[in-house]
């Protein structure tokens, strides 16, 4: 026997297989871009802000981030039991990018950050993740207008790296006139040269076919638009993947990317541009298994923490009063209609007013809180946040299931559907000789899925040089992923099976006899 090391577990394969694999990611290797970037020889497992943080004790904010947020989840990212399922990447999105000195080096939100960037990537290193960042190959971001990396390729290249950064993702807003597939390999280059092996993650939306070069200078690459917590949203990320076509599947080091996974967002999370989340627990179980075979990473972003706040030691004052001191914000801030206060002891600003107050006697008060919505500030020193880790039942359930991670955490060409232009059963060949399964109803019927074995190994082009093997005679196991139970021994094909509707059925199959 021999044993294979993964980014989640040590597995024991056969030398057979062990041989099989070698003999068809060797070649892949060669084209995919081996940086040597952590946690990305495999699809990356982790989490990002990008619904999921706010200040204090507020609700999530769209695209926020602080250092005492993020430290807070780094935390609550061990405790509740995402490290030890083995997730590993923990991502900043569009949230951090404050301004540019006179040298033109990017620094991050000085209130939100007062101390830079590199204690806070440290404090996530210590407790074992890898750190990513986000920015955008235009002038200004997609949120917030910050700061795009538009012609500062290799200094902010250099600053990611001297602040430890082990991923970098590259948006595509405000980026005209510029040629997608001339850009990200400047950036790529960039940070390949800045003394530090990080993974890129481009993101032109899939405009420009980013699977047929995105390997010369990238480690994954969105495959189309944002992801939303929304069925029709989920169904459509899949429709493209299956589409993909199969000569340009993920690889080592070269990872076709579906976008952020939104599992379990309803009210709890801040909304993805604008959409909650939506789906049932059949719809979410579905995305996180079409992702898993289709080789994605998985990256989920969703709160998880739960935070609470003191009383302020200001006393409440009726009626209250408030008065503005500073704008720091491009937006207006009018008295009663973007900022006001409580007869609590706590003001509010809204429609984008930010800036300095006055509040209950109180002198200088900051209320510089980015997002949408209400955000409420203590007209005095704030009381002291608590923070637990926080995720729900169905959450657990899903994310934590280590059967369905099990088939995305290899090194095998990405599953696709069986038959071309049918996409109900979809197959991922693994490195150990089995193979996963999804029975997968986009419809909003139930509708009956099986397969013969004999149409695994007549997929073309063949996934693996094995796949011919499987005929109407072979022998396999058959496990349910998501029940947890083992099936029996199927004999030539699995018999139809009632899948519900927008419902995916994960099987794994093990061959016992061809």
């Amino acid at each position: 026997l021999a044993t294979k090391t993964t980014n989640m577990a040590t597995t024991t394969i056969s030398l057979a297989a062990a041989s099989v694999a070698l003999l068809f990611t060797s070649s892949l290797l060669v084209s995919a871009y081996d940086n040597g970037a952590p946690y990305s020889s495999l699809p990356p497992l982790g989490w990002s802000s990008w619904v999921a943080l706010g200040p204090g004790a507020e609700h999530p904010i769209f695209d926020f981030c602080d250092e005492a947020s993020v430290m807070a989840a780094a935390d609550a990212f061990v405790s509740s039991g995402m490290y030890d399922a083995g997730y590993r990447h923990f991502h900043l999105d569009d949230c951090w990018a404050g301004g540019r000195d006179e040298n033109g080096n990017v620094y991050p939100e000085k209130d939100h950050f007062p101390n830079g960037m590199k204690p806070v990537v440290d404090y996530v290193h210590s407790k074992g993740m890898v750190f990513g960042l986000y920015t955008c190959g235009g002038t200004y971001t997609c949120v917030g207008k910050r700061p795009g990396s538009k012609d500062h390729w290799q200094s902010d290249a250099n600053s990611y790296a001297s602040w430890g950064v082990d991923w970098v993702k590259m948006d595509w807003c405000n980026s005209a006139p510029q040629d997608p597939k001339m850009t990200y390999p400047i950036m790529g280059h960039a940070l390949n040269t800045s003394g530090r092996k990080i993974h890129f993650n481009m993101c032109e939306w899939g405009k420009e076919n980013p699977w047929e070069w995105g390997d010369k200078c990238a480690q994954s690459w969105r495959q189309g638009g944002d992801h939303t917590g929304t069925w029709d949203s989920t169904k459509s990320v899949i429709q493209t993947s299956a589409s993909i076509p199969p000569e340009y599947s993920g690889r080592p080091y070269g990872w076709n990317d579906m976008d952020m996974l939104e599992t379990g967002n309803y009210a709890q999370a801040a909304h993805a541009n604008g959409k909650e989340g939506t789906m049932t627990a059949i719809e979410y179980k579905t995305e996180f298994s079409m992702w898993a075979i289709a080789a994605s990473p998985l990256v989920v972003t969703t709160p998880i923490m739960n935070c609470t706040s003191a009383p302020s030691p200001v006393p409440p004052m009726d009626p209250c009063k408030v008065s503005l001191v500073q704008k720091q914000s491009v937006a207006n801030c009018v008295l009663n209609q973007s900022f006001g206060c409580y007869a609590n002891g706590s003001m509010y600003t809204t429609n984008g007013c930010r800036g300095v107050f006055n509040c209950n006697n109180q002198q200088n008060i900051s209320c510089n809180v980015d997002g949408d919505g209400v955000h409420v500030c203590p007209c005095g020193p704030p009381g002291k946040v608590t923070c637990t880790p926080a995720l729900t039942d169905l959450q657990k359930e899903i994310l934590f299931n280590t059967d369905v991670i099990a088939i995305n955490q290899d090194v095998t060409p990405q599953g696709r559907p069986i038959v071309s232009g049918d996409i109900s059963v979809w197959a991922r060949f693994l490195s150990n000789g089995s193979v996963g399964i999804a029975l997968y109803n986009e419809d909003d019927n139930a509708k009956m899925i099986g397969f013969d074995f004999a149409t695994l190994g007549k997929m073309n082009p063949p996934p693996v040089p094995s796949t011919s093997k499987w005929t109407s005679n072979t022998m396999a196991t058959v496990r349910d992923l998501w029940t947890h139970t083992n099936n029996g021994t199927a004999q030539g094909k699995i018999e139809n099976t009632t899948v519900l509707p927008h419902q995916a059925i994960m099987l794994l199959l093990t061959p016992t006899s061809f």
